[in-house]
């Protein structure tokens, strides 16, 4: 069992180390987007549903100002 680990070849330490410097800023890139467009996504659910309930465009802006900290939808 030993035998079959020993004659795979493994990745090199620098070949591990060049993996992860390019795997961590993808992770975070990705990361990041699917944020984004998670965050996209739940906000135009809430317009939907203020819409829905017949909120004027009035009082969605003033609902979506009061929901960010910086006001600016």
């Amino acid at each position: 069992m030993l035998a079959a680990f020993s004659s795979t070849n493994w990745p090199s330490v620098d070949q591990l180390a060049i993996l992860g410097a390019f795997s961590i800023p993808i992770v975070i890139i990705v990361g990041g987007l699917w944020y984004k467009i998670r965050k996209m996504v739940s906000e135009n659910d809430l317009k939907r549903t203020m819409v829905e309930r017949g909120m004027s465009v009035e009082e969605i802006e003033r609902v979506l100002a009061a929901h960010t900290p910086d006001g600016k939808g």
